[in-house]
C-alpha cells in the first residue's frame, strides 16, 4: 500500500549513519552551530576500528542515539487531499509548516492530508507502543492544481466558440495565462469589438463619455463563462483585439459669422439765457451737428441732431485637426486677456492675474465605428470681445457655441445652421409737457433705434488619413515665395515684398557687395545667384 502512496528514497543502513558534531561548549551559552562543528559519516565498525576519538565525539555519541531523516516524499495537489492507512496506529503528528497542509485524522490509523497552499513541509508521525515508537518522516509537496488550468482552458473554449458565433465579422481567441484572460483577434469594428470586451467583462457598464456609453466598456475582471459550474480564480483581461482600417481622423471644420448693425438717433439741444433765466437742454448727447441756428445776443442757441449708421462684419476659420480615433483633439485660435482676482480678506489681500482665451475653440472626439462610418463628437466656440460688456476694466465675451454628437460617413458634411441672433433697442428721452405737443416734440424729444443681427455657420467634415510619404510633400509651402526686397526695389519702387526666386538678405549684401567690387570676375556668375546663400539641407530649403 505505501509503495502506491509514496515515492520511497533508500537510505543505507539502519544503523546511525554518522555522529553530529553540534559544535563547541562556550562558557554561558548552549550549542553553536553545526555547520560548524564536524561531521563524521562512519559506520559503526569503521568508528571503532578508527582512531580513539576526541571528548566532544564521545559526548556526541553517548547522547544521540539515532537521527531520524526524511525517509519518503508524497506530492498533493492544492485544494485535494490523500488518505493515509497505517498498519499500525498513530498516537502523535507534528507539521513543520501548518499553513501548507492539514492533516485530518479518522480514527488512530487512517489520516487525511490536505493541500492548503503551494509548497513544501515536512510532517513526523509517531506509531505504535508509546513507550516504543516507531517513526515515520515524510517531505509532502503541495503543487499546483492542474485541474483548475484544464478546466479554465475548457470553459473559456466554449466561450470563445460562442463569442465567434454571435459576431461572425470578428474572430476571437481566449488564452487563460497565469490571473490574467488574454484576448487575441480581429473585430469587425470598433462597436464590435467594445461589444466584445463588454461580454468578457465582470459587471460591465457603460462608460461615461462624449460618445453616450455606446461602443465602450468599464474595466474589470473576466466574467465566468458559465456561473453555474463553479467558481474559477478571478483573471484580469487583457485586449489585444485589432480593428482594421485607418484610425487616424481629420476634421475639416469652417466656422462663418456675419453681422450687421444699424443705428438712427435722432434729437435737438438747446441753450436759453435771458439776465436771471436760464434753460439748457441736452437731450440728444451731442453727435453731428447737422443744423446750428444762433440768436444776435447769444441767448439762446439750438442744436439739431440726426445720425444715421450701418456697418457689418465677416469672420471666416478654417481650423483642420487630426486625431487618432477614441482620442480628443483641442485647437483654439484667438487671443488671451488678463483677468485680475484679489484673493484674501482685509490687509491680506493678495492679487492674482489669470488669462481666459477667446477666439476660435474647437474640441472634438471621432470614433471609427464601421470602415468609413464615424461617430463625431464636436464642441465649436467661437468668442469675440465686448467693451461694452466690461467689468471692472475686464471685458466681457460674446460667444457662440454648440455641442452635438452625430454619425456620419467619411467626407459628408455636418451643417450646423440656424444660429440666429436679431437684437433691437430703441429709446426716447423728452421733456414732460413740451415734448408732448405735437408741433414742438422734435425740440424737446430725443430718440434713437438700433438693430443688430448675427448670423453663424459651422460646417464640419471629417476624413480618414494617414502620414504623407516624404515624396508626397509639397515642394511650395506658404511663405517660401515671400522673399525680402533689395535696395532698389525697396527704396525707389516702394515694395516691401522682394522678387520671386530672388533671394536678398540685408544681413548680408554689404558683405557680398564689397567681395563682389574686390572679385567681380569670380562672382560675376553669382550675381544674383540663390548659391551665394545658403541652401538645401541645412539652409532654405529648395
Amino acid at each position: 500500500m505505501l509503495s502506491r502512496l509514496f515515492r520511497c528514497r533508500p537510505i543505507g543502513t539502519k544503523w546511525l549513519q554518522g555522529i553530529l558534531a553540534v559544535g563547541l561548549l562556550a562558557p554561558g551559552s548552549g550549542l553553536t552551530s553545526a555547520q560548524d562543528a564536524p561531521v563524521l559519516n562512519l559506520p559503526p565498525a569503521a568508528a571503532a576500528a578508527a582512531a580513539p576519538a576526541s571528548p566532544l565525539e564521545s559526548k556526541v555519541a553517548d547522547l544521540v542515539d539515532e537521527i531520524i531523516q526524511q525517509e519518503i516524499e508524497m506530492d498533493v495537489a492544492y485544494r485535494r487531499s490523500k488518505i493515509l492507512r497505517m498498519k499500525q496506529p498513530i498516537f502523535r503528528a507534528a507539521i513543520a509548516d501548518p499553513s501548507i497542509i492539514e492533516i485530518v485524522a479518522f480514527g488512530t490509523r487512517e489520516i487525511e492530508i490536505i493541500g492548503k497552499e503551494t509548497g513544501s513541509t515536512t510532517v513526523t508521525f509517531w506509531l505504535g507502543d508509546e513507550d516504543n515508537p516507531r517513526h515515520l518522516s515524510m517531505v509532502v509537496n503541495v503543487q499546483k492544481d492542474d485541474g483548475v488550468d484544464d478546466r479554465r482552458r475548457l470553459e473559456y473554449g466554449e466561450l470563445q466558440l460562442m463569442i465567434n458565433e454571435m459576431f461572425p465579422n470578428s474572430r476571437i481567441q481566449l488564452i487563460p495565462i497565469a490571473d490574467k484572460l488574454i484576448v487575441r483577434g480581429q473585430a469587425r469594428d470598433e462597436q464590435e469589438s467594445a461589444q466584445i470586451m463588454s461580454l468578457l467583462r465582470k459587471n460591465s457598464t457603460p462608460a461615461s463619455g462624449p460618445f453616450g456609453g455606446q461602443g465602450s466598456a468599464s474595466q474589470g475582471t473576466a466574467a465566468e463563462p458559465f456561473p453555474d459550474a463553479g467558481t474559477l480564480p478571478a483573471a484580469e483581461v487583457i485586449s489585444l483585439l485589432k480593428v482594421p482600417g485607418e484610425k487616424q481622423v481629420m476634421l475639416k471644420v469652417r466656422i462663418a459669422e456675419l453681422k450687421r448693425s444699424a443705428v438712427r438717433r435722432l434729437g435737438t439741444d438747446f441753450n436759453l439765457d435771458i439776465g436771471d433765466l436760464m434753460v439748457n437742454s441736452a437731450l440728444a448727447g451731442g453727435g453731428n451737428i447737422l443744423a446750428t441756428g444762433m440768436f444776435d445776443d447769444d441767448s439762446f442757441s439750438i442744436a439739431l441732431t440726426a445720425l444715421t449708421g450701418n456697418g457689418s462684419a465677416k469672420i471666416l476659420a478654417e481650423p483642420n485637426l487630426v486625431v487618432l480615433s477614441g482620442q480628443t483633439a483641442n485647437f483654439i485660435s484667438g487671443g488671451q486677456f488678463a483677468v485680475p482676482t484679489v484673493v484674501g480678506v482685509g490687509g491680506a489681500q493678495a492679487a492674482s492675474t489669470s488669462f481666459k482665451g477667446f477666439g476660435t475653440q474647437l474640441s472634438f472626439s471621432p470614433l471609427v465605428l464601421d470602415h468609413d462610418r464615424i461617430r463625431l463628437s464636436v464642441s465649436p466656440t467661437f468668442s469675440t470681445l465686448n467693451r461694452n460688456n466690461a467689468v471692472n476694466g475686464v471685458f466681457g465675451l460674446d460667444t457662440r457655441s454648440v455641442n452635438t454628437t452625430v454619425e456620419m460617413r467619411e467626407g459628408q458634411v455636418l451643417a450646423l445652421a440656424g444660429l440666429l441672433q436679431d437684437q433691437q433697442a430703441s429709446e426716447s428721452t423728452r421733456i414732460p409737457f413740451l415734448g408732448e405737443t405735437k408741433l414742438l416734440r422734435p425740440l424737446f424729444e430725443s430718440k434713437s433705434v438700433s438693430r443688430d443681427e448675427t448670423e453663424l455657420l459651422i460646417l464640419v467634415t471629417p476624413e480618414l488619413v494617414h502620414p504623407m510619404e516624404p515624396g508626397d510633400v509639397p515642394c511650395i509651402l506658404p511663405g517660401m515665395e515671400v522673399t525680402e526686397p533689395d535696395d532698389v526695389d525697396f527704396f525707389i519702387y516702394g515694395d516691401i515684398e522682394g522678387r520671386p526666386g530672388f533671394q536678398h538678405r540685408s544681413t548680408v549684401w554689404p558683405l557680398f557687395r564689397d567681395r563682389y567690387c574686390r572679385c567681380k570676375d569670380e562672382f560675376e556668375t553669382l550675381k544674383r545667384s540663390q548659391q551665394f546663400y545658403m541652401q538645401g539641407q541645412h539652409g532654405f530649403s529648395n
